[in-house]
């Protein structure tokens, strides 16, 4: 038996200021006010001195570190983001990949799923393969063609139920029979709404498949309006007002994928039950010319962010974000306090997942993934099913 004593606890709807908590074989056995929680003779305690336990934070789309992508090393990756409180992660393929590229690094990931850090690793997210193609990197986006089932049969086949989330485009010529096979073959598999300017009224004719996500919100494409001068009503919309779907939101530093204002406004129309919080983090791009990392591009009127990412011709793609960095961003930007931002980061994605019973959050019974975090979501200590995973960043010999 383990205890996390002297410690403000972070619960999925208020905070318990003097609090404890008692883990037992990767597992939580009590969680509350210390003097209510049972703590034998024995228990190896860990004094927080004053700082807050949460559940370990879930980044549902990260397709790699600053220096690494996940299908290349997932090991690499997944340490990098330990050490900042992720214990569950989805690795995102973009549809800048071959079906061999990702099946490559799927196996990858399996085959270090089981163990150290590689245990972060909590299924797939599929960027794709089917979205608009206006995303980063268009020059090198693949599954632009016809949808084919012999194209898309052997994907879907082989990544199982481990590919929890597809992306598409509601608009894209036979969209539902891919989705139709996807559903088939992994009943619990989630379809988000991805690059796309799709109407609303298209959304509507194919949620029945379960769409309940979209993917980074304000930053997949808006749909035209009906008249010039109009502005028509697409996947944004279709989001904020369908009372089922979540909402991803990248919140970077400067506010570049979502403004301050946006960022309010999300948050006031879905509630912060339905938000939740990505890094979209991937590697630099590098410039053949300087070996330097791609900048902005200023024709894009972009303004540059330190925890931002571009492509080869300077358009923004994803972010160097870690999600305890993205929780302090979403206070900063929005005023909500620490526990909705935890909240967006962990309960928010294990809900939408079906995972709620097994992590984001601090009920008896929950997997131990845990973190001990200060007011400004520094993170201090990582404890993963249980074992202590890092301190003060540094990662311990059995997760390296």
């Amino acid at each position: 038996m383990q205890a996390i004593v002297n410690t403000k606890l972070i619960l999925e709807d208020g905070i318990i200021w003097d609090g404890a908590l008692t883990f037992d074989q990767g597992r939580i056995v009590a969680a509350g006010r210390r003097g209510e929680v049972d703590i034998p003779a024995g228990t190896e305690e860990t004094d927080a001195g004053g700082l807050y336990t949460a559940p370990g934070l879930i980044d549902i789309h990260n397709h790699g570190s600053e220096t690494h992508m996940f299908h290349e090393d997932p090991l690499a990756c997944a340490r990098h983001f330990l050490r900042c409180g992720e214990t569950t992660i989805l690795p995102t393929f973009y549809c800048n990949l071959t079906a061999e590229q990702i099946l490559d690094g799927a196996e990858k990931m399996r085959a270090v799923s089981g163990r150290g850090a590689g245990q972060v690793i909590g299924g797939f997210y599929m960027e794709g393969p089917y979205m608009n193609g206006l995303g980063s990197n268009q020059n090198s986006i693949l599954w632009t063609g016809g949808i084919v089932e012999a194209e898309y049969a052997p994907l879907v086949d082989q990544l199982g139920a481990e590919a929890r989330v597809w992306a598409i485009d509601p608009n894209r010529k036979g969209i539902e029979g891919f989705l139709s096979y996807v559903r088939a073959r992994n009943p619990q598999a989630i379809f988000a709404l991805g690059h796309s300017d799709a109407a609303a009224a298209r959304c509507r004719e194919i949620e029945d498949y379960g769409i309940r996500l979209q993917t980074h919100h304000g930053d997949s494409g808006k749909a035209p309006g009906h008249a010039q001068g109009t502005i028509g009503s697409g996947c944004d919309e279709y989001t904020l007002y369908h009372p089922d779907m979540y909402a991803e939101m990248i919140c970077d530093e400067m506010g570049v994928h979502l403004d301050a204002d946006m960022i309010r406004m999300v948050v006031r129309t879905k509630g912060v039950e339905k938000l939740i919080l990505i890094t979209d983090s991937m590697r630099s791009g590098v410039d053949p010319a300087t070996g330097r990392p791609y900048l902005n591009n200023p024709a894009d009127g972009i303004v540059y962010g330190p925890d931002l990412n571009y492509d080869y011709e300077g358009h923004l793609a994803g972010s160097h974000l870690t999600l305890d960095r993205a929780c302090r961003n979403f206070m900063a930007h929005s005023g909500y306090g620490l526990c909705h931002a935890i909240r967006c980061a962990t309960l928010n994605p294990a809900r939408l997942l079906g995972l709620d019973r097994e992590i984001g959050s601090l009920r008896p019974g929950r997997l131990a993934n845990l973190i001990l975090l200060d007011d400004m979501v520094h993170i201090h200590k990582v404890f993963l099913k249980g074992e202590l995973a890092c301190v003060d960043g540094v990662l311990t010999a059995a997760m390296e």
